[in-house]
């Protein structure tokens, strides 16, 4: 069977394009699983900012395919400015690659970029899997902090740049009309979550839906969170981005609450930004407050190996999004066998059960959240029994056999269905 991939990221060929990043995650541990088959032969098709040639790495071939104009941080700035939309040209693109390949099925990772509008250029059956979702995303966006702090403690740099709270928000809104389109004629979709299928549901009435799990990265696998009592301080992580959506203020405004109550001393440890990167910046204008004195500390980006290492050596794994499909973050977590607390936000309360695998709290509510680090860090033998479930249940889920099963699964029954059309 001859599979033809579009990814967000360069998935496997991460390692030869740039070996010192962090980029792969879970689609490059689902692409090592799915080319071990011998009867899948695997493309897989991304864009890059810079021109290279198709080429074969390992047992995958792969596409890159070069957006105009965006190979610089100049011609980056002027597309900013412009808004630019090369969707026509790019589709074009992506259709030549896809006679190129003539693959059986054409698989497309997510809704965010263009690869879906090749829908209408193609016999070929596509499925589509989703990732996040833009159309509620876009909405949630200034859930945690208002439009108006954002603009106006986000500093001038952004502005000068063009990537100001208020131009994001504008191509997050123009990417979900986009989103919209492609869904609308979508006939096959995976997802893993009830908050994913009831939104396709109601996007793309037509379409079939499957369930299909994601795999998590090699070393969570292997590695189990062990103690036999919390630390002193209590260690608490939560690894994020710098969408304003992830709900770093809800971070900073539970840790004042718990360094004001002294219910329980702790250290907040935050991987993925530096103190440095704008959101904490603006956040810290406009919230007034010093990151040292709350016991938070940034770690920036880690590697995989970084990672696990910290999440072992912690206490409490907290996800404080206003709007998640299934964060694999929090997934990990659980995994490894994590105490975990969970904003009650998109998907995750199918990924975890409240006051079994963990505590879900109300989105963007920080004294629940510190209440909730303050009852689990008073009952330790109750987060270790939280912990244990929690991996239970992600072992089943993110079994690297099943999923891969599950998914040639999905490819041979999206084929026939197709066929008798």
């Amino acid at each position: 069977m001859k599979v033809l991939w579009f990814a967000n990221t360069p998935c496997g060929a991460t390692e030869k394009l740039i070996p010192d990043h962090y980029l792969g995650g879970w689609l490059k541990s689902l692409e090592q699983q799915l080319v071990l088959n011998n009867d899948i032969e695997l493309t897989v098709c991304f864009y890059w900012e810079e021109a290279v040639e198709p080429f074969r790495y390992k047992n995958t071939m792969y596409y890159p395919v070069f957006r105009p104009g965006r190979n610089s941080k100049t011609e980056r700035l002027i597309n900013r400015i412009l808004r630019s939309d090369n969707d026509k040209k790019e589709t074009g693109e992506l259709v030549k690659i896809v006679k190129m390949v003539r693959p059986d099925i054409i698989h497309i990772h997510g809704t965010e970029h263009n690869y879906g509008l090749i829908q209408a250029h193609t016999d070929i059956p596509v499925v589509i899997s989703i990732q996040g979702l833009l159309s509620p995303f876009s909405e949630m966006y200034f859930s945690g902090v208002s439009f108006r702090a954002a603009y106006r403690f986000e500093g001038i740099k952004p502005k000068l740049l063009f990537r100001s709270y208020s131009r994001t928000i504008a191509e997050l809104k123009k990417r979900a009309t986009k989103e919209r389109e492609i869904l609308s004629h979508a006939l096959f979709i995976t997802g893993r979550t009830n908050w994913d299928r009831r939104i396709t549901g109601l996007l793309s009435p037509s379409s079939q839906y499957f369930t299909c799990n994601e795999m998590l990265r090699p070393a969570f696998y292997q590695f189990l969170w062990h103690k036999s009592r919390f630390n002193t301080p209590l260690q608490i992580v939560t690894i994020m981005n710098s969408d304003l959506s992830k709900g770093l203020e809800t971070v900073i405004k539970s840790a004042e609450i718990l360094c004001k109550q002294n219910s329980v001393p702790f250290k907040w440890i935050i991987i993925g930004l530096k103190e440095t990167d704008e959101l904490p910046m603006m956040l810290k204008r406009w919230l007034k407050i010093d990151y040292q004195s709350l016991n938070i500390s940034f770690y920036g980006l880690k590697s995989e190996t970084d990672v696990v290492e910290i999440l072992v050596k912690s206490d409490i794994y907290c996800q404080v999004s206003h709007l998640e499909n299934s964060s694999n973050s929090l997934c990990e977590a659980m995994l490894i066998g994590m105490p975990v607390i969970a904003s009650f936000a998109g998907g995750t309360d199918t990924i975890l059960e409240n006051n079994k695998e963990g505590i879900l709290f109300q989105n963007g509510d920080a004294y629940s959240l510190a209440g909730s680090i303050t009852e689990l860090s008073k009952n330790f033998e109750k987060a270790v029994k939280y912990g244990t479930n929690a991996r239970e249940t992600a072992l089943k889920r993110h079994n690297p056999d099943e999923i891969v099963r599950k998914q040639i699964e999905i490819y041979h029954t999206v084929i026939q269905v197709a066929e008798k059309k």
